[in-house]
């Protein structure tokens, strides 16, 4: 159904077979046009295919509408589709034109030798006027919003009309109908292998610039169609083939143009007949450029019509309109049926080799007119280029000999400075001869006075250590004073002691997080004093040596030497709650001795000593802040909440039969929730921070004052 706009009805074919190729066979038909003429148009078929998928007739619709809407006069007309009796494929009907560029170039069967071609017809200016028409299509093509890439562009895909105007045909023909034969003829290439770049052949893996195909193809294969037009020789050859590693996917050394070489050497012969030979000449750049290995290197369709431009100006054009109403004369005289050609053989035979022999003989004549003519300009030039060269070296010379004067002025000038500036050194070595003498004398009362400055300092150190000493005694009575306030604090510290024997790891159970005083005191009563800012998990300090070892918190601990025995120690704790207290004693004062580890806080955080009455026999002591902390009352049965800043006492829970009794509550604890645990008579308490119970663990003890 998508292709129902596109039919063509009343097409007949005229059984005369114009070609045929890789992906089909291309034959003549009639196509009514207008109520009184009859054009001949050629038609593109597929021959001998399978029927084709969804995918590739929807492909095929698509170029279809694509082609129908190409509309440039270098650029072969699409008219429709027609189908024909005996094929369910379409064919794709377009204008018909006089022949192709391959046909022109290299007809088959070749003509006799000898005789009057239409080859021999094709000028110089002709062919750059062609070259020209195909850049020109290829232009339209790749400046279009939606740019075209053409992938098989060929003499065989370059049709002249009756006026020699070259027109792109086959546009994305064969990747519209592929026909299963085409795996024998084409290569990893979309197109014909001759006329492809290094990227169509490479593999997936392959090394060059890029693996995909864009508009450089094109130009690429433009420049393939140039050493084929103006080289008049086909540019097949097997050994070009096969320039790939199939295993490595890599391009051998080989570059395009060097490949193509003994095809430029037709080139430039052609070039010389008519008299166009030079290194610089545009149609040689154009070749140079477009057969260049890397598509990013290629010049733009905008250059390559500059290049053809520069050419066709270059041309001489005496004769071009004879020359090309003599060839198409020839296309359209010449026989199509190979039965009639012995006919006309016989009869242009003898004319056509005398007038090749004079035509040869004129461009041999020409050849060597023009090449003497440019011997003896090359050598006007060579004279004229020595006679310059003669005149620069005499004035060098002259040159050379006033700038060696100037410098032997300049090396007298720089000995008479050079003598001045030894005169003065001279002066100035005396001059600091004299100034050393007076330093010296000075460094020798310099050094006297540093010795009575040493001595000083001897004085002053020694009673810097003496002001140390006293210090140290201060101390020692400033830490026998924090002692004697501590044991006027009145707090019960059981939960805190613990007992070490002899130079080890002495810990005590932290339950509140605050700041502490830790008091180390041997057996002898001697105490050691080390303040600690205790905020979490602890770690192991070596007093000995100053270091810690963290433990798996990772809590971050700091050391500070205040005197020789007391050190500042700061934690920064990954978490809060219950926390061990590590002291590692190493000190060689004490060693060997029994130690009672006591914590106490830290009567600097209160300001003064404190004094706690009222309670019935307390047992347990536990911090619920910096300000409160909670007391377990045995006698009382009861917990109490003691505030430190306003030393007033109220009763947390007491006993009875209430959810929350307890008997006789001995140890205390919290925990970062401010959850309050309680042990009394064989069980676990678990109260809120308002004595609400939640959780019980064991039972009741059966005797009295067990379990606490």
């Amino acid at each position: 159904p998508g292709l129902r706009p596109f039919v063509l009805s009343d097409v007949q074919l005229t059984g005369t077979r114009i070609g045929s190729g890789a992906y089909g066979k291309v034959e003549e038909v009639v196509v009514p046009v207008g109520a009184a003429a009859k054009t001949i148009y050629p038609i593109l078929q597929e021959g001998d295919a399978t029927t084709a998928g969804l995918p590739k007739a929807t492909q095929f619709v698509r170029k279809c509408q694509l082609m129908s809407t190409l509309r440039h006069p270098n650029i072969v007309q699409f008219l429709g589709v027609a189908f024909f009796p005996g094929s369910r494929l379409p064919a794709l009907v377009m204008e018909r034109l006089l022949t192709s560029l391959h046909d022109l170039l290299a007809p088959d069967p070749p003509p006799p030798s000898g005789a009057v071609t239409p080859l021999s017809l094709f000028s110089m200016a002709l062919k750059c006027s062609v070259l020209h028409n195909v850049a020109c299509g290829l232009a339209y093509l790749h400046e279009r919003s939606s740019p075209v890439i053409h992938r098989d562009l060929s003499a065989r895909n370059v049709l002249l009309d009756s006026e020699i105007v070259a027109k792109i045909a086959d546009l994305g023909v064969a990747r519209i109908v592929p026909h299963v034969r085409a795996a024998a003829t084409m290569t990893k290439g979309p197109g014909a292998s001759v006329y492809m770049p290094p990227e169509a052949f490479a593999p997936s893996r392959s090394n060059i610039e890029k693996s995909k195909y864009d508009a450089s193809i094109d130009v690429f294969s433009l420049g393939v169609v140039t050493i084929f037009a103006i080289g008049e020789v086909f540019p097949c050859d097997p050994l070009e083939h096969n320039y790939f590693d199939e295993k490595s996917g890599v391009l051998l050394g080989r570059t395009e143009l060097q490949r193509r070489s003994h095809y430029m050497r037709n080139v430039n012969e052609q070039l010389r007949a008519c008299g166009q030979l030079r290194g610089d000449h545009p149609l040689i750049r154009l070749i140079q450029q477009c057969l260049h290995n890397l598509p990013s290197k290629r010049p733009g369709i905008g250059e390559v019509l500059r290049l053809l431009d520069e050419a066709r100006a270059g041309v001489r054009d005496e004769g071009s309109e004879r020359n090309k109403r003599e060839l198409v004369r020839a296309l359209q005289t010449q026989p199509r049926n190979q039965n009639l050609e012995h006919v006309f053989r016989d009869l242009v035979t003898e004319n056509a080799h005398l007038q090749s022999r004079v035509q040869t003989k004129d461009r041999e004549i020409a050849r060597k007119d023009e090449e003497s003519e440019r011997e003896k300009q090359a050598l006007r030039q060579e004279l004229k280029r020595k006679e310059v060269d003669l005149a620069e070296t005499r004035q060098q010379l002259i040159q050379k000999d006033q700038e060696t004067e100037t410098e032997k002025q300049t090396l007298r000038q720089e000995l008479t400075r050079k003598e001045v500036d030894l005169a003065e050194t001279r002066q100035q070595l005396i001059q600091k001869e004299t100034e050393m003498t007076r330093n010296k004398a000075e460094l020798t009362r310099k050094e006297a006075e540093v010795t009575r400055a040493e001595e000083t300092i001897r004085r002053e150190q020694q009673q810097i250590q003496e002001m140390r000493q006293r210090e140290t005694e201060l101390v020692q009575a400033k830490d026998r004073e924090i002692a004697l306030l501590q044991q006027q604090l009145g707090g019960k510290s059981a939960s805190y002691t613990c007992q070490v024997s002899g130079p080890g790891l002495t810990s005590a159970t932290v339950n509140q997080p605050t700041h502490v005083l830790v008091q180390l005191t041997d057996s002898s009563g001697r105490p050691h004093s080390l303040p600690l800012n205790v905020t979490a998990q602890l770690a192991l300090v070596s007093k000995a040596t100053r270091t810690k070892t963290r433990w798996p918190n990772e809590s971050r601990v700091s050391v500070a030497t205040t005197s020789p025995s007391q050190y500042e120690v700061s934690y920064t704790p990954v978490s809060r709650g219950q926390n061990k207290l590590h002291v590692q004693i190493n000190d060689r004062e004490i060693n060997g001795s029994a130690f009672t580890v006591t914590v106490y806080p830290d009567p600097r955080q209160l300001g003064h000593p404190v004094t706690v009455t009222g309670l019935d026999c307390p047992y347990g002591i536990a911090f619920k802040s910096h300000q409160e902390m909670i007391v377990s009352e045995c006698g009382g049965h009861r917990l109490s909440i003691f505030d430190i800043r306003e030393q007033k006492i109220r009763t947390f829970g007491s006993c009875g039969d209430s959810p929350n009794q307890m008997i006789r509550p001995a140890g205390i604890a919290t925990d970062d929730t401010d959850n309050i645990y309680v042990s009394s008579n064989h069980k676990l308490q678990k109260f809120t921070s308002r004595g609400e119970l939640i959780k019980c663990i064991g039972q009741e003890g059966s005797k009295e004052g067990e379990g606490e």
